[in-house]
């Protein structure tokens, strides 16, 4: 795992000294090798910051050129099948100088031109100059899992694997733009190709985008999470597991993901999984012990004194497997101290709770290993979220069910929020807690009183309706019809299946791959996500929906998977997740922070948001009425203030000149 940056200027000569403020901001993305090149005649700088994975030797050093200097790269990821691809390209008569995943890209391309990234299996994002097409080639994986972003301003072209390195570059005006901020109330996150900053790019999931000698951006979609669903392969493969018997069915799922999860273990530094004791992360470790004969480390954190601590289910998984298991119990206290740390991780505002878990296994997981395996893309993939049940339930019931489901609404949202919290926490006694209940329960109150599929599903994934996003930024929230594109663009038979392909190229990309990268990474840790493999992914998405989502059972498939290697008791239990209190911090610990940043005065300052209905949700969450301003609603309120005040308030030359006095000058006067 890497960092890249670079910078493009046809016709001008460039100076190496550009890329410099852009890698040190980044420099906790590659600690162990740092290197910059000038080609095209001074016309492109590439910089590169690395974490050595694969061939420690300095033969796996970037940026790295083909022995004729004809093509140079600089990436960040892993192309995990490399060795079987090298293996080809040798018996067509090429040589290799060093055991690096990098060199096969490269030989790659120069054999089969953009052609080649269909051949690859990992997660990456690459910057690929071609001196003989002068063409520069920006490529992301299909899943989105590694990031990459550029901007186009003054004629230069810049590229950086955060946003932090355009930033810390000057190559942003830093402007938000009024479509992202909407999204991002919405939602808690922004998608790609949109960022926060309207100069600011980012190019998508699966997509080549290349640059011509006149900054000319075309985009070239290699690879669609649509096919999963709708292609004639996707038709093909459907009809062939539908034909099996349960158990040989049971067999190629497991075959695919053994495959899958194995691949994500390659490399020539320690690898370690974080383990939550769930479903799909204890399946990632049983099939890597009890089929693939690997040794394990496995990494918890426990929440001390938590009713959703699930540390325990972790440590009986591992101990089953004869893992070497760390664990650390965290405080409370612990939790929110972390919570200062965000912004600075963040370059984005991302109003994801979890980011604060994710960054302390990552932190606990680093002293022991270079490489962690995370379980992200299991429940876009198998039917995971408890959303996909009840609201495919609720677009496929009749016109009375629709009353029924309206008339439900209507008692819960009359009910008093504390009565109803009370009755649930009298329900559960004695059983598993689900966290964030409120606001579950207030989306479904939202999803009934919808008339259209694609409403209706959206109030299941929304934090803010669309009516409250367009009060609080003051105006119309422009752009949010891509999300409405993107569900539309599988037409299954089945809207679970819709939901998911929503989910996999929304919610995935926009927020759990950007959480897990800029956590991991804060650390130098490499997370790799053994699910998000796209020849296992294809398996998912063929699977009847019965083996997703069985009655009110979801991830059906995993759990019989697993039943196979483990005692049921192990891991048998509703999905509980992690939710931080955010809303009692909000209202306790953080109460003084949270008014100053929402005060009028701060949020007219950013421009962002409208002070009047900012001012009016925030005092409905402080007197705790729970009918609106919900917990996470206004921590995302928070985070973007927050965010504001981190990267917006200092002007980015003054950042520049402080931390680079001698390259500021170069850097600064575009």
């Amino acid at each position: 795992m890497c960092g890249i940056a670079g910078v493009y200027a046809p016709q001008n000569r460039l100076n190496a000294d550009l890329v410099i403020p852009m890698l040190a901001s980044m420099a906790h993305r590659g600690p162990d090798d740092r290197g910059v090149q000038v080609l095209s005649e001074g016309e492109l700088v590439l910089g590169h910051l690395r974490l050595s994975i694969l061939d420690l030797s300095a033969q796996g050093h970037q940026p790295m050129s083909t022995p004729d200097g004809s093509i140079s790269i600089v990436y960040n990821g892993e192309v995990y099948n490399f060795r079987e691809i090298r293996s080809q390209l040798q018996g067509s008569g090429w040589s290799f100088h060093s055991d690096s995943d990098t060199e096969v890209i490269l030989a790659a391309y120069h054999t089969w031109g953009l052609g080649a990234v269909d051949r690859f299996r990992g997660m990456f994002a690459f910057a690929l100059w071609d001196d003989r097409s002068k063409r520069l080639h920006l490529c992301r994986d299909r899943f989105g899992v590694k990031p990459l972003y550029f901007s186009i301003r003054n004629g230069r072209l810049a590229f950086a694997s955060e946003m932090k390195g355009l930033i810390s570059g000057g190559y942003t005006l830093r402007t938000p733009d009024p479509a992202a901020v909407a999204e991002y109330l919405q939602y808690g996150y922004t998608c790609a190709p949109r960022s926060i900053f309207a100069d600011v790019h980012t190019v998508q999931p699966g997509t080549v985008c290349t640059v011509d000698t006149r900054l000319n951006v075309v985009e070239h979609r290699y690879w669609s999470a649509a096919d999963l669903y709708a292609s004639a392969p996707a038709a093909a493969l459907r009809h062939e597991l539908s034909e099996l018997r349960e158990e040989e069915l049971l067999e190629r799922v497991e075959h695919a993901l053994q495959t899958a999860f194995s691949y994500r273990m390659v490399a020539d530094v320690p690898v370690g999984v974080f383990l939550s004791g769930g479903i799909d992360s204890s399946l990632v470790a049983t099939l890597l012990v009890r089929r693939a004969g690997f040794k394990l480390k496995t990494f918890t954190i426990g929440f001390a004194g938590s009713e959703f601590d699930e540390s325990r289910y972790a440590r009986a998984v591992a101990d089953a497997l004869g893992a070497e298991h760390i664990e650390f119990p965290v405080s409370a206290q612990a939790v929110l101290d972390t919570v200062s740390e965000v912004v600075d991780i963040a370059d984005e505002p991302i109003g994801d709770s979890s980011l604060i878990p994710t960054l302390m296994v990552s932190r606990l997981a680093r002293p022991h290993v270079k490489v962690a395996l995370s379980a992200d893309g299991a429940d876009e993939l198998f039917g995971g979220y408890a959303r996909y049940a009840y609201c495919g339930n609720f677009v496929q019931c009749s016109r009375l069910g629709h009353s029924l489901y309206w008339l439900s609404a209507g008692l819960l949202d009359s009910l008093p929020p504390r009565l109803v919290a009370r009755a649930y926490t009298l329900a559960r006694a004695g059983g598993p807690r689900f966290a964030g209940v409120s606001d579950k329960l207030r989306k479904f109150v939202r999803m009934s009183r919808q008339r259209e599929e694609f409403a209706a599903y959206d109030a299941t994934v929304s934090e803010w309706a669309p009516q409250q996003v367009r009060s609080l930024v003051g105006r119309p929230p422009a752009g949010l019809g891509s999300a409405s594109a993107a569900y539309r663009s599988v037409t299954s038979a089945d809207p679970r299946d819709r939901f998911m392909h929503f989910d996999m190229t929304r919610y995935l990309p926009g927020d759990l791959l950007v959480k897990v990268d800029r956590a991991s990474m804060a650390v130098s840790l490499e997370a790799r996500e053994p699910f998000l493999d796209h020849v296992a992914a294809a398996v998912a998405a063929a699977l009847p929906m019965s083996w997703k989502v069985r009655g009110a059972q979801n991830k059906y498939v995993l759990r019989r998977l697993l039943a196979r290697h483990l005692p049921a008791g192990l891991f048998d239990r509703p999905k509980q997740g992690f939710s931080a209190p955010v809303g009692r911090w909000l209202r306790g610990p953080l109460r003084a922070q949270l008014l100053a940043e929402l005060s009028a005065s701060r949020v007219h300052e950013w421009g962002m948001l409208d002070p009047a209905a900012v001012a009016a949700e925030t005092s409905r969450f402080l007197a705790a009425d729970g009918r609106s301003g919900t917990a996470a609603g206004i921590w995302i309120l928070f985070q973007l203030q927050r965010w504001a005040d981190r990267w917006l308030r200092q002007p980015a030359q003054e950042q520049l000149r402080r931390a680079y006095p001698d390259s500021a000058r170069d850097a600064t006067s575009r």
